[in-house]
């Protein structure tokens, strides 16, 4: 548009230069011109959406070991930062867009920043390239960069022979088989056209969710603990609320990445097996399953995941399924193993970072289930609680600090009890700035017993959560908190506020 700003394109330049301070300066300056957040944020994504892709998420090191290449992460602040700001409202609304703007800049050309031949997040602090060699001509890893982002992968034209339904299967068959470029021509024939968005989403979201690792224990590399999944519900996420025919940078950001490596389908395969074997009537089961669970079934699975091995949790999940257990009876249940965990077992703060990406891949199956009616949706089940059970058994492999161990919340509760109930929220917050998960705990689980009012609660967590850069791994638990509260189906539904 020739009328916008002459931020607009300083915009794009500071997003580039991976000027992240200047580019959120900018952003926040255009936002009190009123230009209007919808076009600021596809701004932004445009401006980002050719210098996000890798050539692939495996890397291979002087020594002929590999590693792993981290997933852009823009795409996810955006989508938490919109989900969060339409909730909030007022001039709150614009602390998570913010959070988002920052962080954008950082993440461009991801490949390169492990390289150190890029400046951004994961240069800067997770390869901490400033004390390393690096290439003469850098500047400071903070930014801003010597050189452009570079392009790993060209956009490409829509393909459109054939019909829907054959396009959509070899769309999903290219995701597995990683051809990119075909994946990406076919979704955009499929996606420029209304009738089929609805079915191109449901492809996207199965695509994303089937590629995941059968387990991190030894995986190395070999893993993505559920990036595709999270991205794909952003893609479709942002390109609803936002409008498909104007969503081109979004597809550009995501749909390629889908057929990156590694692609991990072993888990699906097994899931596939079991239930074929044991469930005829797998399509339809959605709809047959019905019951709900009594309270011991709750606990008798939270403890399987809990404590479990694979095979053992995977059985429990054809248990309940044979036993007429709904898929949100299992869902839910699956979620509260989850929250017990990080509650009641978790003992050291790095503890929670994994874990953290199992719940927010429960709310993308989750979502897809409630709003889809995918024959393959019952093996998905499986896939939770086999991640969820995998996240548990995975950190119990690596030693734990004693001098950075949580202390038990019930040591807090005293003084907990002792705010008045009008300043119990004022000091949840400041417990939560300090990063004091047991005073946070212990405050929350004050209030949940002294009102039945729970709105204020939530916002003050979700606010709190707007507080934190991080890429944006906390605002993106907070939405997810927020949405599986309001669809949790259980008496237990409070235990996903303690867990957030």
């Amino acid at each position: 548009m020739t009328d916008r700003p002459a931020g607009y394109g300083a915009l794009s330049e500071q997003i580039l230069a991976a000027d992240y301070r200047n580019a959120a300066s900018t952003f926040c300056g255009l936002v009190r011109e009123e230009q209007p957040v919808r076009d600021l944020v596809m701004h932004s994504i445009d401006a980002a959406a050719p210098f996000v892709q890798s050539p692939s998420h495996l890397m291979q090191k002087p020594d002929g070991t590999v590693r792993g290449v981290n997933y852009d992460h823009t795409i996810l602040g955006w989508r938490s930062s919109l989900k969060i700001a339409r909730r909030m409202g007022g001039r709150a609304a614009y602390l998570p867009l913010t959070q988002a703007i920052w962080y954008a800049p950082q993440g461009l050309s991801v490949w390169d920043q492990l390289l150190c031949d890029f400046p951004g997040h994961y240069a800067r602090d997770q390869e901490q390239c400033d004390s390393r060699e690096h290439p003469p001509e850098a500047g400071p890893f903070d930014g801003p960069a010597w050189t452009p982002p570079r392009v790993y992968f060209e956009d490409t034209e829509p393909v459109t022979d054939g019909t829907p339904e054959d396009r959509i299967q070899r769309m999903t068959l290219a995701f597995m088989e990683g051809r990119r470029e075909e994946s990406y021509g076919l979704f955009l024939g499929l996606a420029d056209k209304p009738e089929h968005r609805q079915a191109v989403k449901d492809a996207v979201l199965f695509a994303g969710i089937i590629d995941l690792q059968d387990t991190l224990v030894d995986r190395a590399a070999y893993q993505n603990i559920g990036h595709k999944a999270l991205r794909a519900r952003a893609m479709c996420d942002i390109a609803d609320d936002f409008g498909w025919d104007n969503a081109h940078s979004l597809f550009y950001t995501v749909i390629p990445d889908l057929g990156t490596a590694p692609r991990l389908h072993a888990l699906w395969s097994t899931a596939t097996n079991l239930v074929n074997m044991q469930f005829p009537n797998s399509a339809t089961l959605k709809h047959e399953n019905t019951a709900p669970m009594t309270e011991r079934q709750i606990d008798e699975t939270i403890d399987i995941i809990l404590w479990g091995l694979q095979g053992e949790v995977l059985a429990h999940i054809s248990q309940r399924l044979r036993e007429g257990k709904s898929f949100a009876a299992i869902t839910d249940a699956t979620l509260l193993a989850y929250c017990k965990y990080v509650v009641d077992v978790v003992e050291h703060p790095n503890a929670l970072f994994t874990p953290g990406h199992a719940w927010d891949y429960c709310n993308v199956v989750n979502s897809w289930i409630r709003n889809y009616d995918n024959p393959h949706q019952v093996k998905s089940l499986y896939f939770q609680a086999a991640f969820v059970n995998d996240v548990i058994r995975a950190n119990r492999q690596f030693p734990q600090d004693p001098a950075m161990a949580i202390e038990p919340p019930g040591h807090y509760r005293e003084w907990a009890d002792g705010h008045a109930l009008d300043m119990l929220l004022v000091a949840l917050d400041q417990a939560i700035l300090a990063q004091d998960p047991s005073r946070t705990i212990a405050l929350v689980d004050s209030y949940l017993q002294r009102t039945g009012e729970r709105q204020q609660l939530l916002s003050t967590l979700v606010f709190s959560a707007c507080r934190f850069q991080n890429d944006p791994h906390v605002q993106r638990h907070a939405i997810t908190a927020l949405e599986e509260y309001e669809h949790h189906t259980t008496s237990r539904r409070d235990e996903i506020i303690r867990a957030a």
